[in-house]
């Protein structure tokens, strides 16, 4: 061969190599970021050994994290991960932060105060002097040990918590009542929660529009309301599997998680239509620091001092992107007992131990359905309404339950006529989770029964 024509065929080969790693480098930053993200925040945040977490949560998603280079530093407390040499990624543990993927550098911040610890849940299980006599405690522990025992439902954690007691509980081998566990989703709940807790104090009005930096044209009449709906108008891609997308850019690439949504164009006026974008809930996190901080207030100690040390939740904890803002879509953890805490404060109407947390009828505005949404969601949480030709996604409980819902089938149910909280955790990849823990829910519910009508 000439060697013109030799430089020639070495070129096109670099270019076809190049071209190739440009298509997967995308696909190798998606699969790097979740392995290292997951690695760290379950061993150094939620307690587990690092061989229970690599048998078990990479599983079942992807051919790709077969061939995952993934490396853990138990003394600097990170996380490392490649595919190939390509998409390279960390994740570094903080105490009070949990674990964060380094995305153009990480933001020094000041370790957020001590959660105090809560007076421990009332306990009223089967067989104590403080058993309830409407509870069939038999009907309700053998669908615990059942739904335990499914292998596709893959059940983590289940609580049951009745009349503000305990009446109930199972975790899979490996878990218990003191393992933080994962929201995904049920992040967009908490975060919520935390807007409502802004809004008691009176540092913003869920009406007025929200602070967001890039919003100069007619996105600035978008409101705290129209995010918390999911009806802000604006375009966000949630597709998961696409590691182009709107979503996977911004939990496993982007620097600050809400500048990939709060960028977006318009494409219906605010309030004309509903779609579930993680996007908006991540600009709702971060317009609630900007909102926070032009107070005075400090946003990463507001968590701990607003909610989760008056509830007694010593586990919370909120994850933050390398700019330091929550990710308020998707990264809280806490262990089933704090998670069952949040969801019976909203049984409380934003009450706890005497002290309102949240405005009066922030509980029945969450639950509201969302005009457009069909009777699908509320404000930041799932509702088990009817919809036009579309049934509840729990059709044997109650239409008023509302709920948090993440990822693989974490779930808080709030049962307002059963007086109940039921919180399920899991990682279900087999089956549709709501399919899988329909069925459980409306055993649960049928064997805790109601409330009689003079109490």
């Amino acid at each position: 061969m000439r060697p013109r024509s030799l430089v020639i065929v070495i070129l096109a080969l670099v270019l076809l190599v190049a071209g190739a790693a440009m298509l997967i480098a995308p696909s190798a930053r998606v699969a790097s970021a979740y392995m290292a993200k997951t690695l760290c925040s379950e061993v150094f945040l939620a307690g587990r050994e690092e061989e229970a977490v690599r048998a078990a949560d990479f599983a079942d998603i992807s051919p790709a994290f077969d061939y995952v280079a993934l490396t853990l530093d138990a003394d600097m407390k990170e996380a490392r991960a490649s595919l190939f040499g390509l998409g390279q990624a960390r994740a570094v543990y903080r105490d009070g932060f949990g674990c964060t993927i380094e995305s153009g550098g990480i933001e020094p911040l000041q370790t957020p105060p001590e959660i105090a610890a809560g007076a421990p849940w009332a306990e009223a299980f089967a067989g104590s002097s403080a058993a309830l006599t409407r509870v069939d405690y038999a009907a309700l522990n053998t669908v615990l040990d059942e739904a335990m025992a499914d292998t596709i439902a893959a059940t983590r954690a289940l609580l049951v918590v009745v009349d503000g007691r305990i009446v109930a509980e199972r975790y899979a081998e490996g878990f218990d009542a003191a393992t933080p566990f994962l929201s995904w989703s049920m992040a967009k709940s908490v975060t919520g929660t935390l807007v409502g807790a802004a809004a008691e104090r009176g540092l913003i009005d869920i009406d007025a529009p929200a602070p967001v930096a890039e919003w100069k044209d007619a996105r600035a009449a978008i409101t705290w309301n129209d995010l918390m709906r999911m009806q802000s108008g604006l375009a966000f891609d949630e597709t998961y599997g696409d590691p182009s997308s709107d979503v996977s850019r911004m939990l496993f690439a982007a620097h600050e998680a809400a500048a990939i949504a709060a960028s977006q164009k318009p494409i219906y006026a605010p309030g004309a239509h509903w779609a579930y974008s993680s996007g908006t809930t991540n600009i709702l996190a971060r317009a609630l620091r900007t909102a926070l901080e032009t107070d005075g207030a400090d946003y990463h100690a507001f968590p701990a001092e607003a909610l989760f040390s008056p509830l007694g939740a010593a586990s919370a904890t909120m994850e933050v992107d390398s700019a330091g803002n929550f990710i308020g879509s998707s990264y809280v953890y806490a262990t089933a007992r704090d998670w069952a805490k949040l969801g019976q404060l909203y049984l409380n109407d934003g009450v706890w131990n005497g002290e309102r947390l949240l405005p009066e009828g922030w509980s029945a505005y969450v639950a509201s359905p969302t005009a457009a949404s069909d009777g699908e969601y509320g404000a930041q949480f799932w509702l088990n309404r009817d919809g036009d030709g579309r049934q509840r996604y729990l059709p044997g409980a109650p239409e008023n339950v509302y709920y948090f819902a993440g990822h693989e089938g974490q779930y808080v149910f709030i049962v307002p006529d059963s007086n109940a909280v039921i919180v399920r955790t899991g990682i279900t990849r087999g089956a549709v989770p709501i399919q899988v823990v329909a069925p459980t829910l409306a055993r649960i519910a049928a064997a805790i029964g109601e409330p009689a009508e003079t109490e």
